[in-house]
């Protein structure tokens, strides 16, 4: 008599079978989103959502904002390793937020389910 499937391989050939597995990575990047940043970058940010590859992240500050356009490669890249395992889920990263003309933005930054729109 064979040994009985683990949970996680009945798991695993189900979300297979119903091909929620990229969408399920794609929802792991806002609630790990401090973890995968880091708490200094997270304290300025905001993850808005992930659409087609694109994930738009609202900056507090303008100097945030620069800085964050120069890692933009390596961040999208930590993502890619830490959530998408074998599948590119990040393609690009949107910073919103202040420009360096426009200074500090208001304190309370967009906050928002991943994959859902903001209505204003």
């Amino acid at each position: 008599m064979g040994r009985p499937a683990s949970i996680g391989a009945i798991l695993k050939e189900r979300i297979a079978a119903l091909g929620i597995g990229k969408r399920l990575k794609e929802a792991a990047i806002e609630p790990r989103w401090a973890e995968l940043v880091g708490p200094e970058i997270a304290a300025h940010t905001r993850v808005i959502k992930l659409d087609a590859g694109k994930l738009l992240v609202a900056v507090d500050e303008a100097a945030w904002r620069q800085e964050l356009l120069y890692q933009r490669e390596a961040i999208v890249a930590k993502l890619n390793q830490e959530v998408g395992g074998d599948e590119i889920i990040v393609s690009d990263i949107l910073f919103t937020g202040p420009t360096i003309a426009q200074g500090k933005a208001d304190s309370s930054l967009p906050s928002t389910s991943l994959g859902t729109s903001r209505s204003e």
